[in-house]
This record gives C-alpha cells, structure tokens and sequence, in this order.
C-alpha cells in the first residue's frame, strides 16, 4: 500500500512523452527477459535488506550481461519518472515521515473535522452513474442511458464530495491538512496549500541556511539523502501552478 498523488492538471506534453519514454522502457525489459531467468540470480533476502532489493548485489550469481541488461530497464525507467512531473508516490513507511517532516516544519497542520460524506442515495442517483460521468470512455452505454436530469444529480453530488476533499477549515492556518495524507480516499490539495507547504520549507532553509537544513532533514530520515524530499518540495511547486494534486 501507498500513496499516489497526481496534478489535477498535466502538463502539456508530459503525457506523450512519458508514452514514448515507456516504449523505451519496454524494449530494454524484452531485451533482459530474453535471457536465460537463472543469469538474474538468487535473491539472498538478508543481503537484499542491507543494499536494497534492486541492487545487484542482492542476489548471488547474477551475470555480468544480466546486469548490464538489468541497468538499461533501471535507466529507462528513471528516465520515464523524471518526464512524468506530474505523478509522485510514497509508501506507507515514506509518507509517515513526510507528514511528520511538514508538521515539524509548518508545512502540514492537524485541521478541524471535515464535513460528512455525501450519499448518492440523498441525491437520488447510484455509484454506477457517477462513475459513467466520471470515465464516459470506459462507460459509453451507461453514459447515452443518463437523462438531462441524471447528470444534473451527479454533478451536484460530485460538487458536494469535491467541497469535502478539498476541505481547509481551518481557514487563517497556511499549509495543508494533514489528513489528505492519511487516506487513499483522493483528497484535493489546492493550489495555495501547495504554495503555502513550499514557502514554509523556504523560510525555514533561509533562517538556517541550505547545508544545516538539509542535514536536519537527513537526520530525521535516518541518515539517508535528502534528494526524495527536496524532490517532493518540486513536485509541491509544479502542483502549485496545475490545480494541485490528488492523493489517491
């Protein structure tokens, strides 16, 4: 389980290129899986936990060429990451720490209790029908079978769940809700959370200068590099300016 969090608006083009970019990706996997499956090794699970599972030290006999076919599928796919801005996803264990790293910073505050969820029932409409207005291309029967009226239902309970997912009730407290990060239920963070997470890390990196405040944010991640949270800091700036972002 984790956390997937996506703009609510992509960048223009990211998705063609990441497509092209998968292409690549696809063909170093065929080049790798065309080789015998012993040349990969054995996994040695306590070797795997000192140096990761994707490390190639992990696992005992692994070929020379197995290696060097395994690092074009890593390569590719770092490329394929790195051209999709718009997606960003912790684990369970990462987004723990990141959400105690934003309160600790300001960046994240403990909110008032969010309104009740709206019922499709109250609204006099089924799940089956928001979805059809939701995805019409994976829905295309169930969408011509909705009446004027049927839609009007939906938008109205999509306007009320929307006004949940986005709440901000603590409205003179800057920074984003904490409780958009402790669900997979797609819970909006707005634009001005976005802006408001980002200028709280820059004041702090600016009373502390940059070399002490990446070493505290080293320290709380127990010694690893800061690059995934300076990488989140992008990705909250890049959200900033395409609706926000959706934690899915």
């Amino acid at each position: 389980m984790g956390y997937d969090m996506y703009f609510v608006t992509r960048p223009a083009g990211e998705a063609e290129a990441v497509a092209a970019l998968r292409e690549v990706v696809n063909a170093a996997v065929a080049v790798r899986d065309q080789l015998p499956r012993e040349e990969g090794g054995r996994l040695n699970p306590d070797r795997a936990r000192e140096v990761g599972y994707d490390a190639h030290e992990a696992y005992e006999g692994r070929t020379e060429r197995y290696r060097h076919a395994q690092d074009q599928v890593m390569a590719a796919l770092a490329e394929e990451a790195k051209a999709e801005r718009s997606y960003f996803r912790l684990n369970v264990w990462g987004m723990g720490l990141f959400r105690d790293l934003m309160f600790n910073l300001g960046m994240a505050f403990e909110d008032e209790p969010h309104p009740e969820w709206p019922e499709v029932e109250d609204y006099g409409i089924t799940y089956d029908d928001v979805r059809a207005v939701r995805y019409p291309e994976d829905y295309p029967d169930e969408v011509k079978a909705l009446t004027t009226e049927d839609r009007e239902k939906v938008d109205a309970f999509l306007a009320a769940q929307r006004e949940v997912l986005s709440w901000h009730g603590k409205t003179d407290t800057p920074g984003i809700p904490l409780h958009k990060f402790g669900s997979n239920d797609g819970w909006l963070v707005v634009p001005a959370e976005c802006e408001a997470a980002v200028k709280a890390w820059e004041s702090y990196v600016a009373d502390c200068g940059e070399a002490a405040a990446h070493a505290a944010i080293s320290s709380r991640l127990g010694g690893r590099p800061v690059d995934r949270w300076l990488a989140w800091i992008e990705y909250l700036r890049g959200a900033a300016r395409h609706g926000g972002f959706e934690v899915r």
